[in-house]
């Protein structure tokens, strides 16, 4: 997951969640950065939210949580979820954001997995697994 939000994290920078569905608006307490509101995701640079379960990126931990509150807050009745239950609850939509994103950019992620920060880094043949992306 953290290569996950490394790369959503470019999108956003890129601009690219416009083109993918996603909708920019404040976040609601001022909290960081903006939220971006999918049809059934909410992403913030601390955390990602997808149908009832979010990922909360300090934590490196899923949970079963409703929104409000957005991340990062965790809402203190959110039940702690294995990481591999999490993992599948978003693993459709992951695959469907990434093939978004390849048909948006006409190529995969390769020049962009070569300057992942030293914390995701850690994570990339664990990616690399889950979307059989080799070199973009």
């Amino acid at each position: 997951m953290p290569v996950v939000m490394y790369l959503m994290g470019l999108d956003a920078a890129h601009e690219v969640l416009p083109d993918l569905g996603f909708r920019k608006v404040p976040h609601p307490q001022g909290v960081g950065s903006s939220l971006y509101l999918g049809e059934e995701a909410i992403l913030h640079s601390t955390g990602l939210w997808y149908r009832g379960v979010l990922y909360h990126r300090p934590r490196e931990r899923f949970y079963r949580a409703s929104v409000p509150p957005y991340p990062p807050e965790v809402h203190p009745q959110a039940e702690p979820l294995e990481f591999r239950e999490g993992l599948d609850h978003f693993l459709p939509f992951l695959r469907r954001y990434e093939e978004g994103v390849r048909a948006l950019r006409g190529e995969g992620r390769g020049r962009f997995l070569r300057k992942l920060p030293p914390g995701a880094r850690r994570h990339l043949k664990d990616w690399r697994l889950l979307f059989g992306e080799v070199e973009g």
